[in-house]
């Protein structure tokens, strides 16, 4: 289907306690994301949250150790910008308001189906399309739709990896990300090397005159240091 097309380069976290449910829906919602991550519920959700960094977010109401909003308030703790989308079996009317006030994309109703979910997503990658375009310095951007940066106008095209680094430190401007946090999330399941990740940052920085800009913090990590563009 054609409106699959808008959903594939964004990465999505479902999280659902019932596991019939869950694979029921996440067969329907890997055909349309090109990366799928689950959890079985907010505690586990929130982990996959932190390692993976999703554009969005799909999560049951109730669930055992962490509910929905237990999880969805830690996340808002410090990202306001992933999109977020609440199913429930109830109409709750106390926990509608409290998701509305967490900046909730929408509240959909079980049982989850095309006609419910996909207006809650496409509303969600509506309000996304902004990101399709990251600023990391007033003359460098990237355009994550198609995979590559802008330096001056000149179109560049990265490696995975350097492409990862820019994104996830353009996605958290202002923030030191740390070592762990770059390495789940760019090198995946593989070791990272301290010295393969120098030189690969070093090698960006000069490149595209971003010394002042991409700063390591020491014993911790990286951070994009941005004010107004």
């Amino acid at each position: 289907m054609n409106i699959y097309k808008a959903f594939a380069h964004f990465r999505l976290l479902y999280v659902e306690d019932d596991s019939g449910v869950r694979e029921v829906n996440l067969r329907f919602l890997n055909r349309m994301f090109h990366t799928v991550y689950s959890a079985t519920n907010g505690e586990n959700g929130y982990a996959q949250y932190l390692k993976y960094k999703p554009d969005i977010i799909i999560t049951d109401l109730k669930m055992p150790i962490l509910d929905g909003i237990g999880m969805v308030k830690r996340i808002r703790e410090s990202d306001n910008k992933t999109k977020i989308i609440i199913t429930t079996a109830f109409t709750d009317e106390e926990q509608l308001i409290n998701a509305v006030e967490l900046n909730i994309v929408r509240y959909v109703v079980k049982p989850l189906n095309q006609r419910n979910l996909l207006p809650a997503l496409e509303k969600a990658i509506k309000e996304l399309g902004q990101r399709k375009k990251i600023a990391i310095s007033s003359n460098v951007y990237l355009d994550i739709e198609r995979n590559v940066l802008f330096f001056h106008e000149k179109e560049y095209h990265l490696t995975k990896k350097e492409f990862l680094f820019l994104e996830l430190l353009g996605n958290n401007t202002n923030r030191t990300i740390s070592y762990s946090e770059i390495e789940s999330y760019i090198w995946d399941e593989e070791p990272m090397s301290m010295k393969s990740l120098r030189t690969m940052v070093g090698s960006i920085r000069k490149r595209f005159h971003l010394e002042e800009l991409i700063r390591n913090v020491s014993g911790l990590g990286y951070i994009l240091r941005l004010n107004n563009l």
